[in-house]
């Protein structure tokens, strides 16, 4: 690329980082895709696909540090002094070597600070890497490494065809289990995913906060008996119980449904359980919301269409909602761990990150449209309001 158009990122950059957000929100990922756009402009072709190659040994000396238990260490050291290779050695019963090794890595992503020969001290990176959010690296590496290694494999053995059963996805096909049934023989990385995916909503505000819900309060039926809100394959009820306690105004009954092991013990005040499971007939007709939250892009579309059919057999055409709360990605310029993360769901259970074209032509499918969508943060889910086609 030539100087001029590097000059004109640059420019940009600036422009957008003085007059622009810089905390989380959208003024926030336009820095960044500014700031990636000006790194693939500055590198050779040559650099770019060096740097591709070799991310997975990147992946894998973090899975050994967070293994070895080194950014705690790091961070309850002396800020000033830091840690020498030979300390961390020590104290994680590790070769000096291979630590000086590993933490060169570390240091070159920015995980620590490395100020003087074999010397490392703790960053503000370093010091959420002991937080819950760092619980994804062992997790995630462990749960999908296995598949992702076999999917260039899979998807050469069935002709590069796009995974739409969820039973012989590529996870399946590599290790003879699905992510669920995985997360379920292996306790510590199912409370290491749970504590993972609830830090990535840690701060961010709940999908009640960003869609106005008086498109949902007015004109809803306040009699005793009505339903106002199914959270469908809500698990522990967390989300009912966020927006019974922000809304206690709410019209109507809040019910939670999910698998009788799910929900046997569950009991929220003000909140009801019913043992259901999305592939059959949706039992409570007439709701005014349906509500799913990160259900959708778990599976392919052929489920997700008996999940949504499910459901509309249910609804009243001329009152009811679904609010889907998941992932939009763009048409075009999909931030790359969006794009990253479809390619895992796709790895691992035939699941599907899907676009706003690709949400339309689901919902269209089955007799829906879309009514609107929210958004609070590019890096978040959005919240999708759909209604019965009136055609």
């Amino acid at each position: 690329m030539s100087s001029t158009s590097i000059l004109s990122l640059a420019d940009q950059i600036k422009l957008e980082a003085t007059e622009g957000s810089l905390d989380q929100g959208h003024g926030h990922v336009r820095l960044l895709q500014l700031i990636d756009e000006l790194k693939l402009a500055v590198e050779t072709p040559t650099e770019t696909i060096l740097r591709l190659i070799y991310q997975p040994p990147e992946n894998a000396a973090l899975r050994t540090v967070v293994d070895l238990g080194i950014f705690p260490l790091l961070v309850n050291a002396s800020q000033k002094e830091g840690l020498s290779a030979s300390d961390l050695a020590l104290q994680t019963g590790a070769d000096r070597g291979l630590v000086i090794r590993l933490m060169r890595v570390m240091s070159s992503l920015g995980l620590c600070e490395c100020t003087e020969t074999e010397v490392y001290r703790a960053t503000e990176k370093t010091i959420t890497m002991t937080k819950p959010i760092g619980d994804g690296v062992p997790c995630i590496y462990d749960l999908t490494l296995p598949a992702l290694a076999k999917l260039p494999e899979y998807l050469r053995q069935h002709n590069y065809t796009n995974p739409e059963e969820y039973s012989t996805s590529p996870m399946q096909w590599a290790v003879g289990k699905s992510q669920f049934e995985w997360l379920a023989e292996n306790k510590k990385h199912q409370s290491l995913f749970n504590s993972y995916m609830s830090s990535r909503r840690e701060g961010k505000p709940n999908w009640f906060d960003v869609y106005p819900m008086d498109r949902l309060t007015e004109g809803a039926n306040s009699h005793p008996d009505a339903v106002f809100l199914v959270d469908i394959g809500g698990n522990q009820g967390h989300d009912l119980q966020a927006l019974s306690t922000k809304r206690s105004d709410l019209p109507g009954r809040l019910v939670l449904q999910d698998l009788p092991k799910i929900v046997s013990n569950v009991d929220k005040s003000g909140i009801e359980t019913m043992s259901y499971s999305f592939l059959d007939p949706q039992p409570i007709k007439n709701a005014r919301t349906y509500y799913f939250r990160a259900i959708f892009h778990d599976w392919p579309d052929r489920i997700c269409k008996k999940i949504l059919l499910n459901t509309v057999s249910a609804m009243n055409a001329s009152y009811s909602r679904i609010i889907i709360v998941d992932f939009v990605l763009p048409d075009m310029k999909v931030p790359r761990m969006q794009a990253a993360m479809d390619i895992q769901m796709m790895s691992i259970g035939a699941g599907v990150e899907r676009s706003k074209k690709q949400w339309e032509d689901l919902l269209a499918s089955v007799g829906l449209r879309v009514n609107g969508i929210w958004n609070a943060h590019p890096g978040m889910e959005s919240i999708i309001e759909a209604v019965l086609n009136e055609d």
